[in-house]
Formats: structure tokens, sequence, C-alpha cells
């Protein structure tokens, strides 16, 4: 009785210290990372004077980092604002790359209606030479001054974009195009879009961002792993004891069966976890790779078609710009519900970035991955989101012939991109030889 007891209150223990685990993973996984003026960053002044503008700019002293400008004519797209360098040489900066949001204490004083916040990423990847000021890429968002009321805004960093002016001037390759933030050399608080001549002030506080130091899939691997090597270890010890005594030979296998269906049905819900997305409880793109190995043996083995759908919500920036991220959230669980209880159950969808989704069409040929397209196309269009409504673009593509799969994605994307180039809310097919 004494092992038995001792184990069932380690079980116990166990099952509470899994659920902490995974009820507090966010403050066991994560840590506040805070930068104040006087720590090891220095800020400067940023003006049009540098292109020959005449607008004035100047550091205030005091606490936080204080700017003052006044925007004068003399250049054409007139601005002013403050650069935080954590690397005056541009070459080792901050690295973002796990963060996803960032918050800013900053007091805003102006006749604009926007401020953009940039954030600088260098990399010798991007040909232009270090020494240049423009060498880092604009990762930039422009936000509105209203949200700035409060004196602190959250940055979803997978709202930043890459400025088209910088990709163009320097001729970027366009496969760097999109957003890195692994080497933020420069924060950078600007006037907004045609700012208005005037009078700005910008005081900045401090800024915080959140370090994750596992991602959420090793985590719940990991406490999956602590199960199974308890689970050995019962079993060893179980084997032991069996040995000694015999007459205990029914409890224990009672025991042992208890403890592998607790472990089985855990494993089967930490797999889960690790294959969906926990907001709209589609695929992740774990799950997605391997619903797509699958199909795409089938199509190896018997020639079974495969159609991809992809799906991307038209617009979304300005739903969570004008509504919030939690109205955003809702529309994107919402969508990827009406779409599941819409398709076949051959049919699997998987959330393949921010408002972009994929559906996997098994023994589905291009005509008919162009009619679900297009029923789902009309059901969200007709949705009501919570008092939302929205519209999304498809690109459809289908595998008829031997190709590689990034054919097939490549096919799909280039279809939806031309869905969203004509006009949106329309469903575009791969283009097809002749």
């Amino acid at each position: 009785m004494g092992f038995r007891w001792r184990f069932e209150y380690s079980l116990l223990l166990m099952v509470l210290l899994s659920v902490a685990a995974v009820r507090f993973s966010d403050a066991l996984l994560q840590q506040v990372r805070v930068i104040r003026p006087g720590d090891t960053v220095a800020a400067e002044p940023m003006s049009d004077e540098r292109n020959g503008g005449r607008t004035e700019v100047r550091l205030a002293p005091g606490p936080g980092f204080d700017l003052r400008c006044t925007v004068r004519e003399g250049y054409g797209y007139p601005y002013c604002g403050i650069a935080v360098r954590f690397d005056p040489k541009l070459l080792k900066g901050l690295d973002l790359s796990e963060v996803r949001r960032i918050r800013l204490w900053l007091d805003y004083e102006g006749p604009a209606d926007t401020v953009k916040i940039q954030l600088r990423n260098a990399s010798p990847a991007y040909g232009i030479p270090q020494s240049s000021n423009e060498s880092a890429k604009y990762n930039h968002i422009e936000i509105n001054a209203d949200s700035l009321r409060s004196g602190m805004v959250e940055l979803d960093l997978r709202n930043f974009v890459v400025a088209n002016w910088w990709m163009q001037q320097f001729h970027v390759a366009p496969h760097l195009g999109r957003p890195e933030f692994d080497n933020i050399v420069t924060l950078e608080i600007v006037t907004g879009t045609e700012a208005p001549l005037g009078k700005y002030r910008f005081v900045l506080h401090k800024v915080e961002y959140d370090v994750q130091y596992l991602s959420t899939e090793r985590w719940y691997l990991g406490i999956m792993s602590v199960w199974l090597a308890l689970a050995l270890l019962y079993l060893l010890l179980r084997l032991v004891r069996l040995q000694q005594v015999v007459r205990q030979q029914r409890e224990a296998s009672q025991e042992l069966l208890e403890i592998n269906q607790v472990l089985d049905a855990r494993s089967k819900q930490l797999v889960q976890m690790a294959t969906t997305d926990a907001l709209t409880g589609a695929f992740n793109r774990k799950g997605l790779e391997d619903v797509l190995q699958q199909a795409l043996a089938d199509w190896r083995r018997q020639q079974h078609p495969l159609g991809l759908v992809l799906i991307d919500i038209d617009h979304f920036k300005a739903v969570n710009d004008s509504h919030g991220h939690q109205a955003g959230d809702r529309v994107l669980a919402g969508l990827a519900e009406l779409v599941r209880q819409n398709v076949r159950a051959q049919d699997l969808l998987g959330r393949w970035g921010g408002e972009e989704f994929l559906l996997v069409c098994r023994d589905t040929g291009l005509t008919q991955a162009l009619a679900i397209a297009e029923k789902l196309r009309a059901l969200i269009a007709g949705h009501d989101f919570g008092g939302l409504r929205v519209t999304a673009s498809f690109g459809v593509a289908a595998l008829d012939s031997e190709r590689p799969l990034d054919q097939l994605f490549a096919a799909a994307d280039a279809a939806l991109y031309r869905a969203k180039a004509e006009g949106r809310n329309r469903v575009v097919a791969e283009k097809t030889p002749g």
C-alpha cells in the first residue's frame, strides 16, 4: 500500500504541475525587457534637413527622450522624428525575431493624424553598404494619433510592412521584402505620411517587449516527454516489484492500465495542441505539413487529384485598425468555423498566415475546387461576423500532373495575387498552358 499511495499522490502532483505549466505557460516562458532613456541607448533627432528641407528639430533636456520640432516648407515630404539607436554602427542590435508585440510609452502633440513607428533591421544580405544610413530595412507601421492618447500603445509586429520606396530605391531583391526583426538597430518615431506643417512634440518614456525563452510547441513537447519518462520509470519499478510480490500481479496490471489510459489521453491532447491553431481550431503549419504529405502520397500512388485553395481576408488590417485585434480575432475564428461547416469531410482547413487560410481538397480537380471556392466566397461575403462584414479573395490550383509541391503552391499564390489585383472578393484559378 505504501508504494501505491506514494504513486497516486505523485501522479496527482504531476497532473497539477502539468495543468499549471499549460495554464501559466506565458508567464513561465516569457520575460519583460524594458528600455528606458539613460540605459545603454542613445537618441538623436531626425528631419528633412538631410534632404535639403528647412524643418527645425531638437532634443529637449529632461526625463525621457523629448523631441520638439517645427515642420516647415522646403522639401517635398517634410518630416521630423526621433531615432533611438541600439547600435550607432548599424551592426549588432536587438533580436526581436521571437517577439510578437512591443509596447511604447509615448506622448505626442502635433497637427498630424498619424504617426509612423519604424523598426530598422540591419543585414548585409540587403546589398547596401553598412555605412549608409539607409542600409537598414524599414519595417514600419503607421498608427492613428488617437491611439496615443492613453500614453501607451501596443504594436503587433505581424502588422509591420517593409517600405516599398526603400525596396525600389535600393533595388532590394523581392525575396527580402518581408519584415525581419532579428537585428533591430534603430527605433524611429516619425511624423505620419503628408504631415501638416506646424509644431510637433514626441516624448518617449520607455519601450517594453516580451522575450520568449522557449516556443510553446517545445514547451508542450517537454511536458509530454516528462510524462513519457515517468511512465517508463514507473513501468521499470513495477516490473521489479512484480518479481517480489506475485500476489499483487492483478492489482498491479490494473494500475498499469489506468496509468496508460491517462498518458494516452494526455498525449493525444498534446499532439492536437501541437498541430492546431489555438485561435481558429484549424491546422497550423505543422498540421498542414502532415496533411499535404499524405495527399501527395495518394497522388503518387493512385493519381488521386489534389486541389489547393488559398483564402485571404480582404482589408483585414483595416478591421484590426478600426475595431481592434479582438474583433479581428473574432473574424478569423468565425471564418474558420464557417468554412469547416460548409466543406466536405475530406477537405481540410489550415491557417497559413495572419489572415490567410489554406483549404486542402483531396480527390478534387481544378473545376471542382473552383466551385468549392466560389461557394465559400459567397458565404463569407454574406455572413455577419459579430456585427462586421468582410470579403475574401481566393487563389485556386490543382495537382493534375507530376510537379513539385512548391510549384503547386506558387500557382495558387499567383492566382490569389491576381484575385486581389483584380478587385478582391473573387475566385481566380491558376493559369493553365494554352
